[in-house]
């Protein structure tokens, strides 16, 4: 079930309108990235419409200048619900970085070679055992420090 109610599409509200042309859903934001660069493209026409609107002589018409501010105060108000689907976006990318899905990882790598150490613990006989585990200490002695301390 969705957590919120799905919302129909209203152009302007949830709905925005690229300069292109195209349109998009804020639901249908996959990413950040993708947000982002949407939030770029919605800057752009506000810029635009506010540099139109400034440099205006009069020649449009009091028509064109109401209708350029009804679409500069729709940008305007699009902004903040895009801010926030982009921050939505990027907070659920930091979880899903900080709690990867089970597959090669370093837990995943510890956990492989703590059941390879002991399944040669299991199979090779004690004194081979013993003997690789002190070739190793050897070879990475800062490695076992820690695991010496806690032996004693």
């Amino acid at each position: 079930m969705n957590p919120r109610p799905t919302e129909r599409p209203v152009i302007g509200v949830n709905v925005i309108v690229l300069r292109d042309g195209r349109t998009a859903h804020l639901e249908d934001i996959a990413d950040a990235a993708e947000g982002q660069a949407i939030l770029d493209d919605l800057d752009g026409a506000i810029l635009g419409i506010e540099d139109q609107l400034a440099f205006d002589d009069g020649r449009n018409g009091p028509a064109w200048r109401k209708r350029a501010e009804i679409a500069l105060k729709k940008k305007r108000r699009q902004r903040p619900a895009l801010q926030q689907r982009i921050a939505e976006l990027r907070r659920a990318e930091r979880q899903a970085a900080a709690h990867p899905p089970a597959g090669p990882g370093p837990d995943r790598r510890d956990a492989r070679r703590k059941a390879f150490i002991d399944a040669a613990e299991e199979m090779l006989p004690r004194e081979t055992f013993v003997e690789v585990w002190a070739r190793a200490a050897e070879r990475e002695p800062r490695v076992f420090v820690d695991a010496t301390r806690a032996e004693a």
